[in-house]
């Protein structure tokens, strides 16, 4: 860990940005992401941005998608949304690295450094629990749902502390500059 710390840079930094947005854009904004499932499903959307859901309601959804909309849910979205989490674990990990050897002791910004991680981790738990639902439809097996509701809550609150760190981290940076004028 302490060679990425002392390996990444600005460019660097910026480089995983770019590399996030266009993730990002290419899931949410293409014809192989959500705005292509929306159409496909006349407005039906995905698991994925529920903040928890119970059994029925995951039912629901997935009913709601219909066979076509299932299937482009694994077959397009999923396959997007595993590189996904990595893109912005990238992004979020080296703003935190970059910004944080310059705000904060090591010991720290390792902790800190955990949070991108593992907020990628559970977005690839969620995905797992989603993909058993789809496969298993019309049974939805309750581990699954379990474990892609609490996996995706955790994964929406870590990368909210992930925002909620390097702004944190970016204002002490701006603080100290202050301080020496």
């Amino acid at each position: 860990m302490n060679q990425f710390i002392e390996w990444v840079s600005w460019k660097k930094a910026l480089f995983f940005t770019v590399l996030l947005a266009i993730v990002y854009i290419l899931i949410n904004y293409s014809n192989m992401g959500v705005a292509g499932l929306l159409q496909v499903t006349n407005g039906a959307n995905i698991l994925d941005f529920e903040f928890g859901y119970t059994t029925s309601m995951a039912y629901d959804l997935l009913t709601a998608l219909g066979n076509d909309g299932r299937s482009f849910y694994i077959t397009k979205i999923l396959p997007l949304d595993f590189p996904f989490p990595f893109t912005y674990m990238l992004c979020y990990f080296g703003w935190i690295a970059l910004m944080g050897k310059y705000a904060i002791p090591k010991s720290a910004l390792k902790l800190l450094l955990t949070i991108p991680v593992l907020a990628m981790v559970f977005d690839w738990t969620e995905n797992i629990g989603i993909i058993a639902m789809i496969r298993n439809y019309p049974l939805l097996p309750t581990w699954a749902v379990m474990t892609g509701s609490i996996a995706g809550m955790l994964k929406t609150v870590l990368t909210i502390c992930s925002w909620a760190v390097m702004i944190l981290l970016l204002a002490i940076i701006i603080l100290r500059k202050a301080m020496r004028k």
